[in-house]
This record gives structure tokens, sequence and C-alpha cells, in this order.
């Protein structure tokens, strides 16, 4: 694995696009990082995002960025169906890796990437962003320190309303569309990072007239009692709330969840207690942080985000796609 000496991280971007913003802004936030180069399919809109965002380099193909000497990590911004191409270049030419979520489109995908990076030794991880913020490490704690007692529940939704465009990445089968993809995988993972592999999946949804789910409802059900469920939608704005229901009490995090800096934590017998955290700023910094971290210490992967936990999570969004009939261009 390369040698991570460095006084400031340079990422390299693969897919200037609007998430590639989002994350482009986020460096300056996460501190001792830096844009160094951008790469597109189309030369002047790479030139044009590195010139907005200060990179001193941009290329025209993939493979010119995944080559260069000076770019310690990148992060990959395409869209899902390319998740698999993109990262095996950029591992097999020795650079760490973030990739946007979902890693792939299925486990077999998955499971391709993370041969190839442990094959290399080199840093490969999701960018479940989500998992990184004060909120959910707080949520994680109070959950640890035994303060909701023994977990029983766990639920979590994502839904916002967009017209249907068969054309729009939100829809098109070969872009990766559907609501479970898109934003459900948000819940499933802040449930599955709480209760683990379930034992048994019930999901039901609804398919647009493109064959991408526009809602999506997962149960996740577990031998020790636990019920998890996770919801998503592109045809209504829901709750955006999660909870975490125990013997002893529960755990509300604020509206919208995947972006809170607040929760609130009611006890059997006690006044419920809100707990505010850092300022919600762009959110992505939290994940830049744990990337640097992993890599500037030699590891290959995050504990908090590994390898095996991004293998269970596209597993079982493989199983409930299974079961609510969505099947992507090239699969079996």
């Amino acid at each position: 694995m390369k040698d991570f000496n460095i006084t400031a991280c340079r990422w390299g971007i693969i897919g200037p696009g609007k998430i590639a913003q989002k994350f482009a802004n986020a460096l300056p936030l996460a501190g001792n990082a830096m844009l160094h180069a951008v790469a597109s399919s189309n030369l002047a809109r790479a030139e044009s995002f590195a010139v907005q965002n200060g990179a001193q380099k941009w290329y025209g193909t993939y493979e010119q960025l995944a080559a260069d000497p000076d770019i310690d990590a990148i992060y990959i911004a395409t869209p899902h169906p390319f998740h698999t191409e993109n990262a095996l270049l950029c591992l097999n030419h020795g650079k760490a890796v973030l990739c946007e979520k979902p890693m792939a489109l299925n486990r077999q995908q998955v499971q391709q990437m993370v041969d190839v990076a442990r094959k290399n030794n080199t840093f490969l991880m999701e960018a479940m962003w989500t998992r990184f913020l004060p909120v959910i490490e707080k949520t994680l704690e109070l959950i640890a320190n035994g303060n909701v007692g023994n977990v029983q529940y766990v639920r979590g939704d994502f839904g916002f309303y967009n017209p249907f465009d068969q054309d729009s990445r939100l829809f098109n089968m070969t872009l990766g569309g559907g609501s479970l993809l898109d934003v459900g995988v948000y819940p499933l993972a802040l449930c599955l990072l709480i209760a683990g592999k379930p034992d048994s999946i019930t999901a039901s949804g609804r398919l647009s007239a493109s064959g991408a789910d526009e809602s999506c409802m997962a149960v996740l059900q577990y031998n020790n009692g636990t019920t998890a469920s996770a919801f998503s939608t592109l045809n209504a704005f829901t709750s955006l709330t999660a909870e975490i229901a125990g013997t002893k009490g529960n755990i509300i995090i604020h509206p919208a969840w995947y972006k809170s800096n607040a929760l609130t934590l009611s006890c059997m017998g006690e006044a419920p207690e809100t707990i505010t955290l850092e300022p919600f700023t762009n959110g992505f910094e939290y994940e830049i942080r744990e990337v640097m971290r992993c890599i500037e210490q030699g590891f290959t992967e995050s504990s908090k985000m590994s390898h095996d936990f991004s293998l269970l999570l596209n597993s079982t969004m493989d199983t409930i796609r299974a079961q609510i009939g969505v099947k992507y261009p090239g699969e079996d």
C-alpha cells in the first residue's frame, strides 16, 4: 500500500456532478485535505469543475486521473452502474477509493471491488456519509451504554416527491434508478448498523413504468425478537425521522434524521432529554476525515464502514429487490 506520509491528503474526483460538488465543498471543512484533480468523460466539464473548486489538474479520461502519481485518494461520484468499473480502475492503480453509495448495483459487484482492494492491499470504503455524523455516533453510544435497554425496534424513512421521468437518473434503469438504491439505502443502513444481519426479510414495493421502484418497504426480523423497518419513496414527502426503541426507552433522531444534529432520549420514569450536537454544515466532512485517518494509519478498510458491512448492505438490497421485482440490465 502507498505510503501516506503527507501534509494534506490530495483528492481526485471522478464524475463532477451535483454530489461531487457537495464533496468538494466539504474538503475544506475536513481539514488537511485538498482537491488536486478532476476527471470527466467531458474534458470541458472537468476543467470547469476544477477551476471552480481550485483543483490543479483536470482530465478527460478516468484512466489519466487514476494514473496521476500525486493523488492520494479518489472519490467516485458517477452513477451506481459505473461504480465497479471506476473503482477497479483506481484500485488497480493503487489509489485509495471512497465510492459513493450504494457501493454497486449488487453484492456480486461489491465482492469484486473488495477482492481487488484486498489483493492490492489498497483502501476501499463505501461513502455512506450518514454513518459518520455526530448524531449517529451519539445514538450508537447511547445504545451501547444501555440507555434504551435491549433494542426491540428500529425504524427509518426517506421519501420525497419527484414526478416520473423515465429518462431521469431516479427512474432510468440503465442508471440504477429506484428509491431503494437512491435513498432507501440510508434508513436500511441505519437498521443494519443497529440491529445487524436479519434472520428474515419481507419487502413490498410499487414499481414505476420504467421498472424502477418508486416506493419500497422492507421489514427485517430477528430471532431475538427485534424488528426493523426501512421505507423509501419517490412520490411522497415522508416524516424523515428515525426511531430506536428498547426495553428501557427510545431515541428519536430529529428530522431530517440523515442530516440532523439533534436527538431526543426518553427513558422510563424520566423526562425526555434533547441532545444537541455540533451544528450541521455539509455532512461529508466526517466521512472524509475517516478516510484520511484510515489511510494515514495504513488501514485498508474502516472499522466503522467495513467491507463486510457493505457486502451485507448490498446483499440485503438484493433480497429486497428480488422480492419486489426490480432487476437492472445485465443482471442474471
